[in-house]
């Protein structure tokens, strides 16, 4: 025979102050869990976005990310004769000479920081190899004109940005650019950047080189011949697949996502001290109406699962409401500053069903955990002496 489930519910509100304490330890983790899980959902979708499976990504040997690349020109004219690189019309080689730098631009209204923003130059061919990107408003700027694109992210992030708008960019910040576009990128990285025009952005930044060059191939599955003799003695250079290198982006975050799992992990241990905590003062205080549910002929399995439900359904409530809470926290559009590429990704937090399986495991785990102990010992209360005490 089982005890019915309102008999727990209603044993829960007797001792509000203890299983109160116990609930906000619970709800605590199930929160932080779910804004950590949330985040690295939303930096993953946003980076796994971004890059074509038929584009390889050139970089300098030893560079980290674009930001940390030095291509010279006469390096970057040894890529013309890269095994499957695409053709235009007219017949010219599809491959994007890039300039990243960055600068620092205010936020919107509201929020006094500013954040250190990528910069891109791309020559008019930038569009055709990053064919994910579309203009939405707006139109291409000139080639020589003092004339920035934004990124979607960007134009909803930062102040001054909107099209018509002017900033400053420039070595001392004295270059006046006019905002003439805005554009879209399927939600992946390169919606955090401003573009401009390549050998404006050289002039105004002094700088002789490209960070990377993109190209484009016949077909994806070109890519690994491409890769050789990229990183042959021919041109001596490093290259990937345009979505790895944004995978390989992403893998910081894994790490700190780790690292805050394990302070995550210390506070589910912390709370499953906690249940452990609230469910033997129950035991202690229930000691009579434990050996009167024996008597009448509970048997001691239905003890042991009767607070083992009820440790549950305490963790239970405090997991939904941790969850709740979450997601009030989780602002639409955030950015995170990636300490590999020292610019600003703006990503949206995105809850998932990871997010939620993994936030009732725990809340299954400390209950089941934490109340474990209290429900054997309750489970093993001597009934003459409950009753004499009584």
């Amino acid at each position: 025979m089982r005890l019915p489930l309102y008999y727990n519910w209603h044993c829960l509100w007797r001792q509000k102050l203890n299983n109160l304490l116990t609930f906000v330890v619970v709800a605590t983790v199930v929160f932080v869990l779910s804004v950590l899980l949330s985040f690295a959902a939303g930096i993953r979708a946003s980076l796994a976005a971004t890059g074509l499976s038929r584009n390889v990504l050139v970089l300098k040997p030893g560079a980290t990310a674009e930001s940390t690349s030095l291509i010279l020109l006469d390096e970057a004219v040894r890529l013309v004769q890269c095994p499957g690189i695409a053709r235009d019309a007219t017949g010219s080689p599809m491959i994007s000479l890039e300039l990243c730098v960055q600068t620092t631009i205010p936020r919107r209204a509201g929020d006094k920081s500013s954040a250190n923003v990528a910069i891109r130059g791309v020559d008019e061919i930038g569009l055709a190899v990053h064919s994910e990107v579309h203009l939405i408003d707006g139109r291409m700027f000139k080639p020589g004109a003092l004339e920035i694109i934004t990124g979607k992210a960007a134009c909803e992030r930062y102040a001054d940005l909107k099209i018509g708008s002017e900033t400053l960019l420039g070595r001392s910040g004295n270059r006046e650019f006019r905002v003439v576009g805005i554009f879209e990128a399927g939600g992946g990285a390169l919606e955090n950047e401003l573009w401009v025009p390549r050998t404006i952005l050289e002039d105004v930044y002094g700088r002789r080189f490209v960070s990377s060059a993109v190209l484009q191939l016949q077909q994806p599955n070109l890519a690994d011949e491409a890769i050789r003799y990229i990183k042959s003695p021919a041109v001596q250079l490093e290259a990937k697949r345009e979505p790895d290198y944004y995978a390989d982006l992403s893998t910081r975050v894994q790490e700190m996502v780790l690292l805050a799992s394990i302070l995550v992990g210390v506070m589910a241990f912390g709370a499953v001290f906690a249940v452990a905590n609230t469910m033997y003062a129950a035991v202690d205080s229930r000691q009579r109406e434990i050996a009167m549910l024996r008597t009448i002929g509970f048997e001691r399995s239905a003890i042991v699962l009767s607070f083992l439900i009820e440790s549950f359904l305490l963790c239970a409530v405090a997991c939904a409401t941790g969850l709740v809470a979450s997601m009030f926290v989780n602002r639409p559009r955030q950015d995170f500053l990636s300490d590999v590429t020292w610019t600003a990704l703006a990503y949206q937090s995105k809850f998932t069903l990871q997010t939620l399986f993994s936030a009732l495991g725990l809340s299954l785990f400390v209950g089941v955990v934490g109340g474990a102990a209290p429900a054997i010992r309750a489970a093993r209360t001597k009934i003459i002496e409950a009753l004499r005490k009584a």
